[in-house]
């Protein structure tokens, strides 16, 4: 009744739902207990090291067993000098091993009595027909204690139940693993592709790939027309990129780094044991400052070369296939964004260069306007004062006698020259108003205003505070020709009763604006409709706020009236 108890003490600490080591720890204590040994451990079978890892390690209380001289957990032993050990776990079945038995291996009977133990039960622990691992129960020395059959069959029975504990949790640690991968590659593709700095994308890629590997230090590198060249590092490279000289990389020649066979070839290159590789100034460099491995994975978009991205670590076959593959995936994102950055980049590139054409052509245009203006003004308005001095006198100096249709053509062309000169002026101040110039925008702005209410015989409230700011003649101009322009949107479509003009600054930007409550439009629908957007002007001025940096806003609603917003950043 005492063993099916015990049984069933080691059945519930197995199908707990504790930690890994936390069962391990229950199930070796309660199975030396069962069968009255002394001690218990579980190890874990390194196929790829040859050796067993200890997980867990019981040892009763009762026993004079120095607690330093116990196996420490994570200890691990080469199958090589314990061949008794290999033999129970390559031929799947149990053995007993007693330090006094001379027939015994001697390996293991000298590892028994430097731990002080009389002799131990070996299991092989079974999953699914293989052994993953080894259950030792161990008797103290100077005992005798026979295991009998039955023992060693419900030890055998429990051994394999642990096996299935411990294989469901590797599979469990896998798919947990390879879950948070997954979610770290969708996490950093989404941070990627959301970024269109270059240098930023090339670093955090960086950053990502050293973080998730743990290696000594990941560099991104670029191929150009001289070779690849550096541009981020995330970890300790200690001068090593500097002294391989990166830049002659992609040359023709014995030794090749793996980078650039990386690059010409366009597949995965990696080196497990750097030792291994053929002498080359990159090797002799990687060794000197103890680099054992390293990976290196083109960046590919479309079949092209983006970058590549290597990463270098200090112990010998450090790189997990896991690893590659994650590495992989990251170095695809990351050609991806940084493709898409450079072509964000070439965009930009080009809106700029359209943006300084289209300043030069504005500036050009308002030069122009600037002489058309003085020449209508000077030379234009003096020709056209000259000549109606000379009617006047003419018509004064017609004798009494003249004819009075001939006096009366003379008047007439008196004072057509009168109405030409206003003309003229008033032709001369559209083009550039000569206060812009001279006493400034807020000043023009002024007389602009007067002169409205003197057109329409509506009142405006006219608000300006540039606080001493002083603004660049582009400003200046552009601020003049967008107030303008909605001053003469009010006049032609508002209907307005009230109007407001002002003129700030805010932030290191120049903010302006003209506001009526007048009957409005559909600003949103407007800038939709092809056909009525010539009409407002307001392409116009939004074209001229976007060519210094700027935004316009137009705020409107039928029956609400309108607001036009400008805001434009203040150079220096």
């Amino acid at each position: 009744m005492r063993e099916v108890t015990a049984v069933l003490e080691v059945i519930s600490s197995i199908s707990s739902t504790q930690a890994l080591d936390e069962v391990l720890a229950q199930v070796t204590e309660k199975i030396a207990q069962m069968v009255g040994a002394d001690g218990c451990a579980i190890s874990r079978w390194d196929r790829e090291n040859d050796t067993v890892v200890v997980l867990a390690d019981y040892v009763s209380p009762e026993v004079a067993v120095p607690e330093d001289d116990v196996n420490d957990v994570g200890a691990a032993y080469p199958l090589a000098y314990y061949p008794a050990t290999a033999q129970v776990l390559n031929d799947h079945l149990p053995q007993i091993i007693y330090t006094d038995d001379p027939e015994a291996d001697e390996a293991e009977r000298e590892l028994l009595k430097a731990f002080r133990w009389g002799g131990v039960l070996m299991l092989p622990m079974l999953y699914q027909g293989q052994a993953i691992g080894l259950m030792e129960i161990y008797v103290e020395e100077g005992r005798h204690q026979v295991f009998t059959e039955q023992d060693i069959a419900l030890c055998q029975a429990l051994a394999n139940q642990v096996a299935v504990v411990m294989e469901n949790a590797r599979l469990y640690q896998e798919a947990e693993e390879g879950r948070f991968y997954a979610e770290a590659i969708q996490v950093i593709g989404r941070a990627l592709a959301s970024d269109l700095d270059y240098q930023r994308i090339v670093s955090n890629v960086a950053d990502f790939a050293y973080r998730l590997v743990g290696a000594q230090f990941v560099c991104v590198a670029v191929p150009e027309e001289e070779g690849l060249r550096p541009v981020a590092v995330a970890g300790h490279d200690e001068g090593y990129l500097a002294a391989t000289h990166l830049a002659d990389a992609l040359a023709e020649g014995k030794g090749l780094s793996p980078l650039s066979r990386a690059v010409r070839g366009k597949t995965p290159i990696v080196v497990p044991d750097i030792q291994q590789e053929p002498t080359a100034p990159w090797r002799e460099e990687a060794e000197a400052r103890g680099l054992q491995a390293m990976v290196a994975l083109p960046m590919l978009s479309h079949d092209r070369v983006m970058g590549v991205l290597a990463a270098y670590a200090r112990r010998p076959d450090f790189f997990e296939p896991e690893d590659v593959a994650m590495l992989m995936a990251l170095a695809s994102q990351a050609a991806v964004a940084i493709q898409n950055a450079r072509l964000f980049a070439e965009l930009e590139a080009q809106r700029e260069a359209l943006r300084q054409v289209s300043l030069r052509l504005v500036n050009a245009q308002e030069e122009e306007r600037r002489r058309l203006s003085r020449e209508l003004h000077d030379e234009l308005g003096q020709a056209l004062t000259a000549l109606k001095i000379n009617l006047d006198v003419a018509r004064r100096a017609l004798p009494d006698d003249t004819p009075p249709r001939l006096r009366h053509s003379v008047y007439e062309a008196s004072t057509l020259a009168v109405q030409t000169l206003e003309r003229a002026r008033s032709l001369s101040l559209e083009l550039r108003p000569a206060m812009l110039d001279d006493l400034g925008l807020v000043s023009a702005l002024r007389w602009e205003v007067d002169r409205y209410e003197q057109r329409t015989g509506q009142s405006v409230h006219f608000e300006a505070d540039l606080a001493d700011t002083v603004l660049s003649p582009e400003l200046e101009i552009t601020l003049y020709r967008i107030i303008t322009e909605a001053l003469t949107n009010v006049a032609r479509h508002a209907q307005a009763q009230h109007i407001r003009v002002y003129l700030r600054v805010e932030n290191r930007q120049v903010v302006a604006g003209v506001e009526d409550d007048g009957v409005g439009f559909d600003a949103a629908g407007w800038f939709n409709s092809p056909a009525e957007r010539q009409s407002l002007g307001l392409v116009s001025m939004r074209e001229r706020a976007g060519l210094l940096g700027g935004r316009l806003e137009v705020i409107s609603e039928p029956g609400r009236g309108t607001k036009v917003r400008v805001q434009l950043p203040i150079e220096g």
